[in-house]
């Protein structure tokens, strides 16, 4: 598949989406391993309070506006369900103890960055305007990318 070119303005957005697969990698990684499911989850936790919920939240309130285009109304929507989906797992961290759980969340979260990069971001970039592109520039800039890997109990190794 070719690389999609990303405009600048999204771009802190595809960092931090990079991250996320990063963390689905380390996820993938301790399911196969069978590493200890309280640090699993503990982990998730961690991804979620420094990472995840703060992502969701800026691409909510910067980019639920604009389900006004009709064309992106569906992929938007889309977007907002599948967090709404994706945070009922954090928000309830008891059901985070099971390998099939961990799994499932992974392959999730997996599927829905590659949903916003593949399809909803390139027809975002193709259907806004130059003065709205700008606004998510602004609105993205400050945004840091955390890493994943940080954590300090590497129990996927």
């Amino acid at each position: 598949m070719q690389p999609v070119k990303r405009s600048i303005e999204l771009q802190p957005l595809s960092r931090q989406h990079h991250n996320g697969l990063f963390f689905c990698l380390l996820l993938e990684k301790g399911v196969k391993k069978q590493a200890d499911k309280i640090l699993m989850r503990d982990f998730c936790q961690y991804f979620w309070e420094n990472d995840l919920r703060h992502h969701f939240e800026i691409e909510e309130i910067n980019l639920a506006k604009f389900t006004s285009y009709d064309l992106l109304r569906d992929g938007i929507n889309r977007m907002l369900d599948e967090h709404l989906y994706i945070r009922k797992f954090f928000e309830n961290p008891d059901v985070l103890v099971e390998y099939s759980i961990f799994d499932q969340l992974q392959l999730l979260i997996d599927k829905h960055i590659r949903f916003e990069e593949r399809e909803l971001f390139p027809l975002i970039q193709s259907t806004i305007s130059a003065d709205e592109m700008h606004e998510l520039g602004v609105a993205f800039e400050d945004e840091i990318n955390n890493n994943c890997a940080q954590y300090p109990i590497k129990f996927w190794e």
